[in-house]
């Protein structure tokens, strides 16, 4: 025997168990009545970015996609050392586990050179966007070359600073922007000596934070002491 099931209307809406059309129909338009209200008065909230920070947020990504990149090739080329214990009785760098020095990593970048000798030239604090400016001017080099220069800088930048522990790098609380220092400007607790100091405030309007003096890393390999 077939068993209908009317709606308020009198429309059948199941049919053994099974939703009819008509059915469908009622429970799509009871859907509408009940969810609409809901919808309407909901208060959806749209972030909008301006051009400036667009700008900003591409940039900080860009960098963070070096840094990671740089990392990565790091801990592969540390990994390729099997964790070597033995030690080069001369330079005192790590060998690998059969006990010979790590094969080199092959042409050395100019540019971990041009970083070091700009902040010694300037001895003062200088922000990543001046060293990048300079790098053009000393390669001949247009705007239309930013990205690929800025990309070299940032590479090399972080070998100084995450691997060779040569620089480091020095904000404001509550500011993005850094400004690459030498280490050999930090005093024990990762405060600025007084010139440099004051080299910083005048060109970021404010106090430098202290540097961590615990995540400066020392190479251990002999390839690591390279530029």
């Amino acid at each position: 025997m077939m068993k209908l099931h009317f709606d308020g209307e009198q429309n059948p809406a199941y049919c053994d168990g099974f939703m009819t059309q008509e059915g469908i129909f009622s429970l799509v338009s009871l859907l509408n009545h009940c969810l609409y209200p809901y919808f309407c008065t909901s208060k959806i909230t749209i972030v909008m970015f301006s051009t400036v920070e667009l700008a900003a947020m591409l940039a900080f990504y860009e960098e963070e996609k070096v840094r990671v990149a740089s990392q990565l090739k790091h801990i592969e080329q540390t990994l390729r050392k099997l964790k070597g214990k033995n030690v080069d009785a001369t330079s005192g760098a790590v060998l690998t586990r059969i006990g010979t020095k790590a094969k080199k990593r092959g042409p050395k970048s100019v540019w971990g050179k041009f970083i070091l000798e700009q902040l010694e030239a300037a001895n003062k604090p200088m922000p990543y966007k001046t060293l990048i400016d300079n790098a053009l001017i000393f390669k001949g080099l247009d705007s239309n070359h930013y990205g690929i220069i800025r990309a070299s800088i940032l590479n090399s930048a972080f070998r100084l600073r995450s691997i060779q522990g040569k620089i480091a790098t020095v904000g404001q609380f509550g500011k993005k922007e850094k400004y690459l220092v030498l280490t050999a400007w930090l005093d024990e607790q990762g405060v600025l000596s007084k010139k440099h100091r004051s080299n910083f405030i005048q060109s970021a309007g404010g106090e430098p934070e202290s540097v961590d003096m615990s995540s400066i890393p020392r190479p251990r390999y002999e390839e690591d002491m390279e530029q």
